[in-house]
């Protein structure tokens, strides 16, 4: 075999090798993409020790939409206490459980509620809220 010959094949071996390594490297940051979810950074004001507990309960499951299109569930009665409040209302974290939702990574979550209905969910780690893309109503059962 000519040595130019086997020149030519280890190029294209070292050209299919670098194609699938791009090709690899597309899907993964495809995939990324498709997990972000937009947040924004907000302030929680904590609810204050002199305030009565105030918990809620659901009286059936509770499937909302995230902006990255994933599907947040929060169970039938599952019980929740206000932990605080942003801009965009009354933030409650999961009795009894850790409550985490799927963004470019497993975070904990705590739901927010405004008018009656889940608009969105606090991320405590790191500080930012992340809005549904569409408000769920929440059946609930208050508690004090």
């Amino acid at each position: 075999m000519a040595s130019s010959q086997v020149v030519n094949k280890r190029e294209s071996r070292a050209a299919r090798a670098g194609s699938a390594l791009l090709a690899a490297t597309l899907c993964a940051i495809a995939l990324g993409g498709c997990m972000s979810v937009k947040s924004e950074r907000v302030n929680l004001v904590p609810v204050a020790a002199s305030e009565p507990v105030s918990s809620i309960q659901l009286s059936r499951a509770v499937v909302a939409t995230l902006p990255n299109e994933g599907a947040v569930t929060l169970p039938s009665g599952s019980q929740w206490q206000r932990v605080g409040a942003i801009l965009q209302g009354d933030v409650y974290r999961a009795q009894g459980r850790l409550f985490t939702i799927q963004t470019r990574r497993q975070n904990e979550a705590y739901p927010v509620a405004s008018s009656g209905k889940l608009v969105g969910f606090y991320l405590p780690g790191e500080g930012s809220y992340i809005a549904l893309s569409r408000p769920v109503t929440l059946p609930v059962e208050m508690r004090q």
